[in-house]
């Protein structure tokens, strides 16, 4: 979440260190194939516990929530970028981010948010994510027939999306289609899906894996960084080439393999150390892992802040020390709030204090069951 708010943030200083400058895959690779890890930490055992039937209404009230805050994200951010055209009157905000079409034809516009065939980019994960839940519920029917099955239609579903170049409507600006093809992207989602189901089971201890893992992060580096392609041709030509054939959009091999490469060596190297997650220093960010949605949300819009910021205020030290920490801050707040709101602290009823005894009762009052 916090690699989405540097990311989407115009000007920030820390775009220049996020894994996405040192590789091709990035923090989008990350939140789809956590999301499904908590999919199935959250919904798979309600499929075999109480079946299908039960397990789809939680997948379909799911997807329901998630629409709603995928047209409060839309709106608030397209209030934000008004309000900052209307106040500075320097810079064209909805034309930087892609949003002239509903500004300029909103009732189409309109129709095509709440159909999800107008899905302008940075508005565009949530939806992503509607898309690949509703299939799990497909997923879990075939996982009856056996787990492989799923594993396999999802291979399936990727290459036909890649091979045929089959997407969704996206009718944006000057995007056409999704940014993330749903077909091609569900491929980490089940990629999560499945490890966490436990379906498909990795090695921790495979020297092979590390390092092989190693090397492809070492090329991913290599590749990103000025001071080695430059001074080493045969680097400069492979990152040629692998620019050349990543596709984002479809969710190519390259990125599928690099995400790969470091969440299994980011796993080896915490193996034994998962306690260091509950130290003090990293309870917060515990937290706001939980509250993912609603830190999402949020980070999206103090994103677009924090650029209009940059974009005015300039981008020195003091400007990006504010706006970072003031950005930080707001994320933690809002993780905590999320959590304290859904205890429902406001539904405790408070125990009924113990009636006062009297320290001497009448005879009468006691032989008549008072």
């Amino acid at each position: 979440m916090f690699i989405i708010f540097i990311a989407h943030c115009r000007g920030n200083v820390l775009w220049n260190i996020i894994p996405a400058r040192y590789g091709v895959s990035d923090a989008a690779d990350m939140f789809v194939f956590l999301s499904g890890m908590a999919a199935s930490i959250a919904f798979g055992g309600t499929f075999i516990r109480q079946g299908a039937l039960i397990g789809t209404a939680r997948i379909l009230y799911r997807c329901v929530q998630l629409f709603a805050a995928h047209l409060g994200l839309f709106f608030t951010g397209a209030m934000v970028i008004a309000a900052g055209t209307r106040y500075f009157g320097d810079i064209d905000y909805p034309s930087m981010l892609n949003l002239e079409r509903f500004y300029h034809d909103p009732g189409d516009a309109l129709i095509g948010l709440f159909t999800l065939s107008y899905v302008p980019h940075y508005f565009d994960i949530l939806p992503l994510y509607i898309a690949v839940l509703a299939m799990v519920p497909v997923a879990m029917l075939l996982a009856r027939i056996h787990p492989y099955c799923t594993i396999a239609a999802s291979i399936l579903l990727w290459a036909v999306a890649n091979r045929f170049m089959i997407d969704l409507p996206a009718n944006a600006d000057d995007q056409p289609v999704w940014y993330f093809n749903p077909f091609a992207w569900q491929l980490i989602f089940f990629t999560g899906f499945a490890l966490r189901r436990q379906w498909i089971t990795v090695p921790l201890d495979s020297a092979l894996l590390f390092w092989g893992s190693v090397t492809v992060l070492l090329l991913g580096l290599g590749i990103s960084l000025h001071v080695v392609f430059e001074h080493v041709p045969p680097i400069d030509w492979l990152r040629i080439w692998i620019y050349n054939h990543t596709d984002k959009t479809n969710l190519d091999l390259l990125q599928y393999v690099h995400f790969l490469a470091e969440a299994y060596v980011v796993v080896v190297l915490l193996k034994g150390r998962e306690h260091m997650l509950l130290e003090p220093p990293w309870r917060a960010f515990v937290r706001c892992g939980q509250q993912a949605l609603s830190i999402y949300v949020t980070c999206e819009i103090c994103a677009e802040i924090g650029g209009m910021v940059f974009d005015h205020a300039g981008q020195g030290w003091p400007v990006q020390i504010a706006v970072n920490a003031v950005g930080f801050a707001v994320l933690f707040a809002v993780a905590f709030i999320a959590a304290w709101a859904k205890r429902a602290p406001w539904k405790r009823v408070a125990a009924p204090a113990p009636a006062s005894v009297p320290r001497e009762r009448p005879l009468v009052a006691q032989e008549s069951g008072d």
